[in-house]
């Protein structure tokens, strides 16, 4: 029998679908998978967050805050200078306790740090180990108690929930994959990565949480729930209003916008049966200088 060879055609080393749809197959499928597992552990990271006793928060906390420029504390450090952050510390333990009045559950953090923060942004803000963070913009802005408590009880709703522990986790998950593919830092980088990711940012969720618990201390501690959101109204005012893209926006940051923040808390409000108009409590006067002194 004689052998007789095939004609090699053009489709011999070709797929019947096209090399791009091949190549998009791919790519969806591994990102597919890489979101899957950035859940998955994510997820895990919660829950070993969650886990971990105030003696082990403590010392994370230690490590984190070094990297901050921050004036003094009370708690850890009873030497302060600065006179404002005792009177912080005391409203702060005030509003700790008035929590604890409200909720029925007690403190599940460590001892609080009080740190202000020398920047001109108005912004408060919280880490694990109980660190508690004014910055100097805030606390020359806010005109009242009422605003500053509403502040406070927002950063200790996100200490009580144990975000600053899940959001760290969660982003110790992402540098840590990032360091597997070659695309973030690596060794001991890995730690200060993560916390430069997370930005002290949590989910809308979280906010949310925090923001309800915070207005109970509110409806609680003031009877009424007047100049408690200036800051949020503030806020409002450098927002760019989009109308009916606000949505949109909305998806690209970790906070909901501060109008909608503003309509839920005061919905709460009168859902509870509290007064949305009331006076105002006194701040010591010149809160926004060191000591209370300003310069002339």
């Amino acid at each position: 029998m004689k052998y007789v060879p095939k004609e090699i055609t053009q489709e011999v080393n070709t797929t019947p679908v096209h090399p791009l749809v091949n190549l998009a197959y791919l790519a969806g499928t591994v990102a597919l998978v890489g979101v899957a597992i950035y859940f998955l552990l994510g997820i895990a990271a919660d829950q070993i967050a969650r886990r971990i006793g105030p003696e082990t928060e403590e010392k994370i906390g230690a490590v984190l805050v070094q990297a901050f420029p921050v004036q003094e504390t009370v708690g850890a450090n009873e030497n302060a200078t600065d006179s404002r952050l005792e009177y912080l510390h005391e409203l702060a333990i005030s509003i700790q306790t008035d929590l604890e009045a409200v909720t029925g559950e007690p403190a599940n953090y460590p001892p609080l740090k009080i740190g202000i923060l020398d920047t001109p942004v108005e912004n408060a803000m919280v880490m694990a180990g109980s660190h508690l963070f004014f910055t100097e913009g805030l606390l020359a802005a806010v005109d009242s108690e009422n605003e500053l408590a509403f502040v406070m009880a927002h950063e200790l709703g996100h200490l009580q929930n144990k975000d600053p522990l899940t959001a760290l986790g969660r982003s110790l998950v992402w540098i840590t994959i990032g360091s597997l593919l070659g695309l973030g830092q690596q060794g001991s980088g890995v730690v200060p990565g993560a916390f430069n990711l997370a930005e002290l940012n949590y989910s809308r969720g979280q906010e949310t949480a925090a923001d309800e618990y915070a207005i109970a201390l509110i409806a609680q501690r003031y009877t009424h729930g007047d100049h408690s959101l200036d800051f949020f109204r503030r806020a409002q005012e450098n927002e760019l209003d989009l109308g009916a893209l606000n949505r949109v926006a909305e998806w690209e940051q970790t906070h909901p916008m501060s109008g909608d923040r503003i309509k839920k808390l005061e919905a709460i409000l009168v859902e509870e049966g509290v007064a949305l108009t009331g006076e105002a409590t006194p701040l010591p006067e010149d809160i926004g200088c060191p000591n209370f002194t300003c310069e002339p």
